[in-house]
């Protein structure tokens, strides 16, 4: 008989949408289960060159880099408190120390499957717990695409918590 994996340290990857709380309570369970400590991570989207056109062509006077950059920097940290007050508002429900738990909170910007796994390889992490909402689609059902490429690349295990949406 083998012993179940040693986790030490779990990256919790949440879009802070409404199936983050089930999802971020799977892992508190296993980092208190195990010892491991969590880091939780949301990652913020560029803007993309569609993005970058319409306000290039809706104010033609301004640098568009400019705006994205310090739109950006807002974003980020308005992200940040967003995950702070989340992480705080869980931890003192479940009457856990966030302290014992919760390693580092981070809000990164990039395209979110790829940030996932950088982070998880730069922090060395045992395991990656993300949510996903899964569809079902003529019977069968279908993982989102974020959790579906960090599967498909990441060479730490993932953990999916599902959300079945009809």
């Amino acid at each position: 008989m083998s012993l179940p994996p040693k986790y030490t340290h779990i990256l919790y990857a949440t879009d802070i949408g409404r199936y983050t709380r089930p999802v971020f309570r799977n892992a508190v369970a296993l980092a208190i289960a195990t010892g491991a400590r969590i880091t939780m991570l949301h990652v913020v989207e560029p803007l993309g060159n569609t993005g970058r056109a319409v306000i290039g062509a809706y104010l033609p006077d301004v640098d568009v880099h400019t705006i994205e950059r310090d739109a950006l920097k807002e974003i980020l940290a308005t992200m940040h408190k967003r995950l702070t007050k989340f992480c705080a508002e869980e931890m003192s429900a479940n009457q856990q120390n966030e302290s014992e738990i919760v390693e580092a909170l981070e809000v990164a910007t990039g395209l979110p499957s790829e940030e996932i796994i950088r982070t998880a390889e730069n922090r060395h992490v045992d395991l990656i717990v993300m949510g996903t909402c899964t569809h079902s689609l003529m019977g069968r059902a279908s993982v989102g695409s974020t959790a579906r490429k960090v599967i498909q690349h990441s060479h730490i295990p993932v953990l999916i918590v599902p959300n079945l949406v009809h």
